[in-house]
């Protein structure tokens, strides 16, 4: 197991923690990224696209468990995942033709019971051209990360509690309160 060394403080040494918590955290049991590479090839439309760009979506693209399946190995598993990248391909002419690929990807991961098997779409490109009998093909590659996690209670050592600092200022300081506060009285002028 490699060495952990502290962040604040590794060639000085840190004092000891002055307490030890138990923390509720989501804890990784295993993890990998893979980058995944599908193609698909679809009819243009009948006006015609010469491609121009192409873009993904990972705001609507998703990631499920498609099923899983137990090894040789005790708590192990090949975890097969359902990717569905949305993306867009725009013609030359401005018209924008919404696509969606589905793929799968099966990774082996540590998955004993009561860990949960995710997967996160971390970034992806695609490239279209057009074909000779008028298709579009289009290659999207996509990096993924798989993982198998729990929620669990954390036993750490610890410095008590982070007091964040104040925030920077930021453009003109308002004064608070504003002066004056309330508007003259009569007789006082």
């Amino acid at each position: 197991m490699a060495s952990v060394t502290p962040g604040p403080c590794p060639d000085t040494g840190c004092p000891p923690p002055t307490e030890i918590d138990c923390i509720v955290v989501d804890k990784v049991y295993d993890s990998c990224s893979q980058t995944v590479t599908t193609t698909q090839t679809f009819l243009a439309p009948s006006v015609g696209c010469t491609v121009s760009s192409c873009a993904i979506d990972l705001t609507t693209s998703t990631c499920t468990v498609g099923a899983v399946t137990p090894t040789s190995v005790p708590d192990y598993n090949n975890i097969t995942f359902v990717i569905s990248a949305n993306y867009s391909v725009t013609c030359s002419s401005g018209l924008v033709l919404p696509q969606t690929v589905i793929t799968t990807q099966t990774v082996t991961l540590y998955n004993p019971t009561g860990t949960v098997p995710s997967c996160t779409i971390l970034s992806g490109t695609c490239t279209c051209v057009n074909l000779p009998n008028g298709d579009i093909s289009c290659t999207i590659t996509l990096c993924m990360l798989f993982q198998s996690t729990a929620t669990v209670q954390l036993l750490v050592p610890t410095y008590g509690f982070c007091v964040p600092p104040t925030c920077p200022q930021v453009g003109p300081v308002l004064p608070c309160p504003p002066s004056p506060l309330f508007p003259p009285q009569a007789g006082s002028q």
